[in-house]
């Protein structure tokens, strides 16, 4: 079928924003006197738990069970996102977050030919657009057709609920559509939609594995800066454009 849209994860995928999450939420710890501190290895691990919230509670499930008689434990759990993600959005404004390669060149692509371009995260609606906004200086409802973000389902990546959610809006059949994203929940996320997948791994998620994904590259490449191909079939291309994507989408 031919391909009618695209649909982007966003931290890792549109732009290397992890690390600044994990020093958000640890700043927010000491901000309640709390004796946690996220490093590297934890933190791959636990981007492969859909959502800040979400990773808060696997934290308090895996590390303090005895925090899950709290009363209004949710409260607590949700006091703490809304600080941490202030201190990413100050994050935003201070530091310099460029797209990664390859990834304004192909929406502008995309959108002379007339796909439609959806970001499907799990992350809030205030952090991808501070991300948009404050960081990259881009304004996501100019560029997209559609934001699917971390509060609109129930159940978060690596569930297929936001990406079912995406391809309702946009009514369109998951055949038509290529995802393209940097972790293993991700791709699972829209695998289980029915979607193809093209993965670009970010730092965190370089020694990871990508079954089943139709190709992992390092980044999405552009003119002066190829990819390089790391598994699946890149048909002799050295940057991901509307051709490639189409004809990933044909096979």
């Amino acid at each position: 079928m031919k391909l009618s849209a695209v649909l982007f994860d966003v931290d890792g995928t549109i732009a290397e924003t992890e690390e600044y999450h994990r020093r958000s939420f640890n700043e927010s710890f000491k901000e309640f006197n709390l004796d946690w501190f996220w490093d590297e290895a934890i933190y791959k691990e636990l981007i492969n738990v859909g959502g800040g919230k979400e990773r808060i509670m696997y934290h308090i499930k895996r590390a303090w069970p005895e925090m899950l008689n709290f009363k209004n434990l949710s409260k607590y759990i949700d006091s703490i996102h809304k600080i941490k993600n202030e201190i990413f959005e100050d994050y935003m404004e201070d530091e310099r977050i460029i797209p990664r390669t390859g990834v304004l060149s192909l929406i502008e692509e995309l959108k002379v030919k007339e796909i439609r371009i959806a970001l499907v995260s799990s992350s809030s609606e205030a952090n991808i657009l501070n991300l948009f906004n404050k960081a990259l200086k881009i304004d996501p409802n100019d560029e997209f057709d559609l934001i699917a973000h971390g509060d609109i389902t129930k159940n978060k990546k690596p569930s297929p609920e936001i990406y079912e959610w995406a391809l309702e809006k946009l009514r369109l059949p998951p055949q038509a559509c290529i995802a393209i994203e940097d972790s293993p929940r991700g791709l699972e996320s829209a695998l289980r939609a029915n979607i193809n997948v093209i993965v670009t791994p970010s730092i965190l998620t370089l020694d990871e594995k990508f079954k089943d994904a139709k190709l992992v590259i390092s980044d999405l490449g552009d003119k002066k800066n190829p990819f390089k191909t790391i598994s699946g079939k890149d048909y002799g291309f050295s940057y991901v454009n509307f051709e490639l994507l189409n004809k990933i989408n044909s096979y």
